[in-house]
């Protein structure tokens, strides 16, 4: 009896490790595309990658970020595949530095240097973060959501991570966005569907603030911050062109493309999600797998809660 009541514990420790702020070559960027990258008239408070074109003008990248050229990367830096930028620069004082295979500027400063490199591989980020999204959607929701003629309130009381789970349509046909939480909590927004709009109306916190909101867009194919409404949160979308119009964003976007004029503020995701990678080493399983299974047997015959509906 001690040792089937014991494995089940030591596989709950492997597949529950949390990993704190964004897993992977993201974490330290505002925005991350996997493709290509469109803006003007605006900026980018933190710093920008993306693999494919990044065309910008009128344009500052890292506006927030002290540039430190005796550093490599520099901490305020521009990565793309192939950059086309005007009237504009890297870097709080433009002391940042850019890394391109190649870049066309005019009066586009970046005074830490231009170099030919763009310090990540792209494709495989791609595969890691539609894998986290994957996932992340495969968590049990343990919040509610409560939608009251367009005014949908997300409620959680775990001091951990609350999990929501919504409907396609539901960013769009709602106005007002209150979100409760413990402060110090991570929330997921898991969301279903493709097409979302993020428009008339806002997000309010409460309880938590916006580095620990991430919005997961698990098979969205196209996703409009027209600008009116500031999610308040990170927006994972790996499988989305998003577009935007004019407004705020505070919180991380990584997507597959971006075309439009949203401000990004450089709210650094900081909460805790499962890591999918934290399974048990090979020769841990082969040592305990059957009494493992016969509990993962016994449990399951018992029958297990159902998923709860999408808002």
């Amino acid at each position: 009896m001690r040792i089937a009541f014991a494995l089940p514990l030591l596989w709950l420790g492997f597949s529950t490790a949390q990993a704190a702020a964004l897993a992977g070559p993201a974490a330290s960027y505002n925005a991350f595309l996997f493709g290509d990258f469109t803006s003007a008239n605006s900026d980018t408070e933190g710093n920008l990658a993306a693999g494919g074109a990044v065309n910008v003008s009128n344009y500052s990248v890292a506006s927030r970020i002290t540039g430190n050229p005796a550093t490599s990367p520099n901490p305020a830096r521009l990565v793309a595949g192939n950059l086309t930028a005007s009237n504009g620069g890297v870097g709080s004082g433009q002391n940042g530095a850019i890394y391109a295979a190649h870049a066309s500027l005019s009066s586009f400063t970046a005074t830490g240097g231009v170099f030919s490199q763009t310090l990540i591989d792209f494709a495989a980020a791609r595969t890691q973060y539609q894998t986290l999204s994957t996932y992340w959607d495969s968590l049990a929701a343990n919040g509610s959501a409560t939608n009251n003629y367009g005014s949908l309130t997300l409620t959680g009381s775990d001091t951990v991570l609350n999990v929501f789970d919504l409907g396609g349509s539901t960013i769009t046909n709602t106005n007002s966005v209150d979100i409760y939480a413990p402060a110090g909590s991570t929330v997921l927004i898991n969301v279903s569907g493709t097409g979302q709009t993020f428009q008339n109306g806002q997000v309010t916190l409460h309880g938590i603030d916006p580095t620990h909101v991430i919005y997961n867009f698990f098979d969205s194919r196209s996703l409009n911050l027209a600008g009116s409404k500031n999610p308040n949160g990170s927006i994972l979308a790996p499988w989305a062109s998003v577009s935007g119009g004019y407004g705020q964003m505070y919180g991380q976007l990584l997507a597959e493309s971006f075309n439009g004029n949203i401000e990004f503020h450089n709210f650094l995701f900081a909460g805790s999600l499962p890591d999918p990678v934290a399974v048990p080493e090979p020769a841990t399983f082969w040592l305990f797998g059957p009494a493992l299974l016969w509990s993962l047997g016994k449990t399951a015959r018992r029958g297990t809660p159902a998923h709860p509906p999408r808002a």
